[in-house]
């Protein structure tokens, strides 16, 4: 599972320290490398990201995931690799638009112990 795999949902769980969110989790362990390779990538991303958003609105979260019921839900990239200039400005949009229809949604980078502590 990771973002090459962009019909699944990687991984999903209530943190100890957030007990009021439910965060569904992709792994990205890709490098970003040269421009055309970054717009690569971002369609990855983009096609991941959609998927989880659909996952939730549809209300499948609450089907698939009962514990997600009256939790806030939180779209968590976990990257390998630094965001270049153009993914910083992506990821800046889609936290804009999806904090507009309740979702929350980061990038955290190296961020091993997240899931860890699920």
């Amino acid at each position: 599972m990771s973002i090459t795999n962009p019909k699944v949902i990687d991984i999903w769980g209530v943190p100890k320290w957030e007990p009021n969110n439910m965060v569904l989790i992709i792994t990205d362990h890709l490098e970003w490398g040269d421009k055309a390779e970054q717009g690569e990538h971002l369609l990855l991303l983009q096609e991941k990201i959609n998927t989880y958003i659909a996952f939730i609105e549809s209300g499948e979260i609450y089907t698939e995931i009962p514990g997600a019921l009256g939790k806030h839900p939180i779209i968590r990239v976990l990257g390998l690799y630094e965001l270049p200039e153009q993914g910083e400005f992506f990821i800046g949009r889609v936290t804009e638009t999806l904090e507009e229809v309740g979702i929350g949604f980061e990038f955290v980078l190296n961020a091993d112990e997240d899931i860890r502590n699920m």
